[in-house]
This record gives C-alpha cells, structure tokens and sequence, in this order.
C-alpha cells in the first residue's frame, strides 16, 4: 500500500516524500487504520520492520496545535538509544507541523531535563527509568496525555522496567489510548495488556518468533573464544563485503576485550558500545556508525533495541545468548525494509543448548556449518574459559563421643550463679534467702 493512499495530512506526506518513504510496509499497512479508528491496539512485529513509523503517523495526525505546556502524547521506550532515534524520528516527520517533542532518559543531568519539561511538549518520548524520577519532583503532569505508547514492551520488562511501567499507568488518566508494540508475546507483556488496556486489537506483521525471511543465518561450531576470534578476523579482513558490521556479545568485558583487538589490527574503524560507556560517548559510536566513519559496532544485548541503523549489511553473534528472543532482536538490526541482511553467529559446545532453544523459538532448524579450513584452531584458554580446580581439602576432625581433655568439669568457683548487682540479689547474697514481705 502506498503511504498517498492513507488519510495522512498534507504536511506528513510530503515529509515522507522528502525521507523517501513511500509504501507501507505490513505492520503499518495493517496498524494505521486501526490506530485511528482509536481503538487500544497490540502490535506484534519483529525489530526493522517499521514499527516506530506505524504507530508515529496516526498520532501526529491526531495532534493539532497547542500551546500547553503539559505533554498529550506518551511514548515508553527500554534504552536512551531509542528515545534519542525516535525523537529524531519525530522532527523528520514534523518539519512542516508545529509540534514540539522532548526526549528524556537517565544517565544525564535530571535538573536540565526537569527545565525542559517544565518548558512545555507535544510528546514526550522517555525511558520508564527517568520518567518516573521525574514525576515524582512534581515538574511532570500527566492529566492531559491521550495516548499511551510502549514501544519494545518485550525488552523493557526484560530490562525490571515493570515496577516504574505500572506506577507510571497508574498516574495516568484512565480515559485514553493505549498502543503496545513488542517484537514478541512473553508472559509479563500479557499481564501488562490484561491490566491496563480495554479490549484491545491484535495487529501482527509475523508469527512471534519467525525470522525475517530476508535475514540469511549462518551458525558455526566453534572450540573457544581464541579461535572465535581468529574466525573474526577473517570475516571483517573483507572490508567492501563487511562494511557496515554490528558484532553482539554477552558482557561488558568481553566486548572491550573484543574491541580491543580489532583495534589493534584496524584502528579506528570499529567503535564498542556498553552500560559503562557515557551517553555521550555511546550517541557518538552511534551517529559514526550510521555515517559510515565507523564500519563496525562491538555492543551487548543491552543496547541491541536500541541501534536502529539502516543498511546494515551483517549482525556477528560472536556468542549465542542464553535468552532466544534477544537472538531475534540482535539479527533484527540487519535486513530492514525489504534489504538482505546477513546474520552469522558463533557457538561453543557449551552454547549449543542455546542454539536448541533459538530454533525452538523460530521454529525452524539453521544448519552447523564447517569452519573454513583456514581458520587457526587456537587451544588456548581464556582465563574465563579455564576450568577452576577445586582447593585442597581441609579434613575436619570428628569428635568422639566421649569428652576428651578439653572437656573437664567446671571449677567450683565457676559454677556460681550470676545473680547480677540488683538490691534483691545482693541481699539473697548476703542473708541467703529472699526478703518476704
């Protein structure tokens, strides 16, 4: 469907003619019309498949203009990555529509934040996080918000979002619309659906847990994190094929320690991004990333909601995650809208088990494929991979049952009661009976 066909105004369409977007992809050919029929909507999608868009152009064609200085439209993201993309989103959409949008998320100085709230917004895109510390300074009001959006609900409860989530619905007006979206249909998002919306539509692009059929996914038996890396190296050694590559592991430490590698063979063309990285630091990675300064990105799965990037042409799962549905959001960062997009992924012996629960998830198999002959099998272990040999044992002495040296009889001065310092007990001490009266 073509976006010319869609009641959209005036002013929207020509700035999706100026952004170049001119069909609808599924999940926005089937939520639009829903969305503003005003429905509660629940939208099941995977990661790229234009989720953000359908659900950003209803609600701009709903807000007229207003000086108010209290938000009207509330949008609940899981990372600062996302609000910061999505607010981007929003002033591409409204370059010729008098709307005003705010992004606020942790990490930065609450008091300019609290400056710019108080200031006055349409909407206000936020991470529950922040937004609730701000709501309870009394700044943030939330008795004019219509709309209730939570975008990526999987990953926020996911993330221990959901005491801040049900505080901040429950400060909001009953009267207003909910739209929920999430890649996939966990048990937490269900509570949070039966709970707080009223008879919602379910609008879904594809099966939860299908892979886009775009993605081509290759997996590899791998010995351990040296020869993974070897098998790295070679990959992104092609830098025309492997030019703008995203590369998820499971922790903080080893994705420095992987950073730190491929800068040391190519310097200045991969960027790290984690929890301990600033904010600052982190939208810099992000923003050369997606102007091609940078043809690599190593992250965790923290921040993998959060790097919404086109073109990117491999996602490199140098470990599978224990969790199958954060395998869906990593690969969901390649092949978007209507793009090929490559996924290739590493596992040890120790992670094939999550390689089971992925293709359960997905419910298809991806076939093991041979490590190429050239790759060096390194045998060395990582001190995280090495096996911790247990200490010497201590044996402890066991006691007979009859007493030995150590038990002897108390001395008779020792057997004395304590009666303490009171008046009744230096009497009973001194006369040897109680004072009767």
């Amino acid at each position: 469907m073509e976006f010319k066909d869609i009641k959209l105004s005036k002013q929207l369409q020509n700035a999706l003619t100026e952004m170049s977007i001119t069909t609808a992809t599924p999940i926005q050919e089937k939520a639009i019309p829903v969305i503003m029929s005003g429905k509660d909507v629940v939208g099941i999608a995977q990661t790229g498949t234009g989720k953000t868009l359908a659900y950003l152009l209803p609600t701009l064609k709903d807000l007229n203009y207003s000086e108010q200085r209290t938000p009207r439209v509330l949008i609940l993201v899981p990372t600062r990555e996302l609000v910061v993309q999505i607010v981007e989103e929003i002033n591409k959409l409204t370059e010729y529509i008098s709307i005003r949008s705010l992004g606020v998320y942790g990490g930065t100085n609450i008091n300019t934040q609290k400056q710019l709230v108080h200031d006055g917004c349409d909407i206000l895109v936020a991470t529950p996080g922040r937004l609730f510390d701000l709501a309870m300074t009394g700044i943030l009001r939330f008795k004019t918000i219509q709309k209730l959006i939570i975008d990526e609900c999987d990953e926020m409860l996911n993330l221990g979002f959901r005491p801040q989530l049900q505080s901040i619905i429950e400060l909001l007006p009953t009267k207003r619309q909910n739209l929920l979206f999430s890649a996939t249909m966990i048990e937490e998002v269900e509570r949070i659906i039966d709970a707080y919306f009223l008879s919602p539509l379910k609008v879904e692009a594809s099966p939860t847990g299908t892979p886009l059929e775009n993605i081509h996914q290759s997996m590899f038996s791998v010995l351990n994190y040296n020869t993974k890396m070897n098998f790295l190296l070679d990959l992104v050694t092609d830098k025309e094929k492997f030019a703008k590559t995203l590369i998820f592991c499971g922790s903080k430490k080893f994705a420095d320690k992987i950073h730190d590698t491929l800068e040391e063979k190519f310097p200045e063309e991969f960027g790290v991004i984690h929890s301990n990285k600033s904010q600052n630091y982190r939208l810099r990675m992000v923003q050369e990333f997606a102007s091609g300064e940078k043809r690599g990105i190593v992250a965790t799965d923290l921040v993998s909601r959060g790097l919404d990037i086109d073109k990117v042409t491999h996602v490199i799962n140098f470990d599978l995650p224990e969790s199958p549905e954060n395998y869906m959001h990593r690969i969901g960062r390649t092949g978007r809208a209507e793009a090929k997009g490559n996924a290739i992924s590493f596992f040890t012996e120790k992670e094939a088990v999550f390689k089971q629960h992925i293709e359960g998830l997905m419910k298809m198999t991806v076939e093991t494929e041979e490590l190429p002959e050239h790759i060096e099998i390194n045998k060395i272990l990582i001190p995280e991979e090495e096996t911790v040999l247990p200490g010497k044992l201590i044996p402890i002495k066991k006691l007979d049952n009859e007493a030995g040296p150590a038990f002897h009889e108390k001395k008779l001065k020792n057997q004395k009661e304590n009666l303490g310092n009171s008046k009744k007990n230096k009497r009973l001490k001194k006369y040897k009976k109680r004072n009767k009266k």
